[in-house]
């Protein structure tokens, strides 16, 4: 397939255990952080809490617009031959009244595991969101509009919490996403499963995430692919994103996948430089301490 021919951009839904904290436990699986850390990643833009719980005047705002889902925004990454992929990220999620700590009425009463298999997403003058201090304050935060009409979804990024969280059993998260995987499958859209907050992992958890990645797809399958990130961490974001990229688009070279360990040994390298240089940079630039 011809350059020109390419897919030019990817329209992304990032999904997974959502709802009260009867269903999800005491924290969420790490969907906001991971679309957050993808889409601005640098520290300064970078928001490790999250809320699902909402008033109904920060629900029906213009940033949740009375939907069970987020629009982060758009990105343009490259991949390792240094060919730009733009993405568009819609996070599926279930937003709790903080009166009644039960989700929030909207105008789609699909329980979530049908819902976030939706593959036309549309909200007419929907704001991109940043993050929870924007709520109710949107003026004071860069403005952008959820494109017009409705966007067709691509590939769909599974999250999948292999960290301890109270309250949450694995077999819960596991029945939970076995659901989700049932209604996505029947799109027929590309799938990848994202291990997500792998800088706590507990080993048997990664393991249930893998073993039920490597059932996905039927007797003929190798299941679906499987990517091990740390949104705190910064590590593997981009890569989950890239991967499933190039699941959509198969005209696009493969990225080989790099396991965790790996990719966080990469990381400390690379900020171990970055500090070198900064360190040399100060010295050659600062000669005397109050400069």
């Amino acid at each position: 397939m011809s350059k020109e021919k390419r897919k030019s951009v990817f329209n992304v839904a990032v999904v997974g255990l959502s709802g009260t904290e009867q269903i999800k436990g005491t924290s969420g699986v790490g969907k906001s952080c991971l679309c957050n850390r993808f889409i601005r990643e640098e520290a300064d833009n970078y928001y490790p809490d999250h809320t699902s719980v909402l008033s109904q005047s920060d629900f029906g705002g213009r940033v949740v617009n009375n939907d069970h889902f987020l629009y982060w925004g758009d990105v343009t990454k490259k991949d390792d031959n240094g060919l730009d992929y733009k993405f568009n990220v819609i996070e599926q999620t279930e937003f709790i009244d903080d009166q009644s700590y039960q989700p929030h009425r909207s105008s789609s009463n699909q329980l979530y595991v049908k819902r976030c298999a939706q593959t036309k997403i549309s909200s007419a003058e929907k704001m991109m969101y940043i993050c929870t201090d924007q709520l109710g304050i949107e003026s004071d935060f860069d403005i952008k509009l959820m494109p017009e009409g409705k966007i067709t979804i691509d590939g769909f990024i599974i999250c999948f919490d292999v960290s301890f969280v109270n309250n949450r059993s694995i077999d819960d998260q596991v029945r939970f996403v076995q659901n989700v995987y049932h209604y996505l499958a029947k799109t027929k859209k590309p799938i990848l499963f994202a291990l997500t907050k792998c800088d706590e992992q507990v080993a048997p958890f990664v393991s249930e995430g893998t073993q039920f990645a490597a059932s996905c797809g039927g007797k003929r399958s190798n299941g679906i692919p499987v990517v091990e990130t740390s949104a705190s961490e910064n590590i593997n974001v981009t890569q989950a994103f890239l991967t499933l990229a190039q699941l959509i688009d198969k005209s696009r070279s493969k990225t080989k996948i790099v396991s965790f360990d790996d990719a966080a040994h990469a990381r400390k390298e690379l900020l171990k430089d970055a500090k070198k240089q900064l360190e040399s940079l100060l010295a050659d630039s600062v000669v005397h301490y109050d400069e």
